[in-house]
């Protein structure tokens, strides 16, 4: 299985499909946190695919947190 996680690292459809994975998550109102804290106790199994979208999440958490800071900042739209 190792031989190939290189390649999915490599493909950007494959890391876009986690990234959309927590962005789904997040515009379904889940619980993003819990959603990472799961992926770790998942990860920490030591699967390196695991541990792969654990990274990716955590990016992906990272930009989603920076964009609601940015709505935060944004003034409300005039009626």
């Amino acid at each position: 299985m190792f031989p190939m996680l290189w390649l999915k690292r490599l493909n950007f459809m494959e890391t876009a499909k986690l990234e959309m994975e927590m962005m789904k998550a997040f515009e379904a109102g889940e619980d993003l946190d819990a959603k990472l804290d799961a992926q770790a106790q998942i990860a920490g199994g030591g699967d390196a695919v695991e541990v792969w979208r654990l990274e990716v999440w955590t990016k992906m958490l990272a930009r989603i947190r920076k964009m609601q800071a940015l709505m935060k900042d944004k003034p409300a739209p005039k009626a």
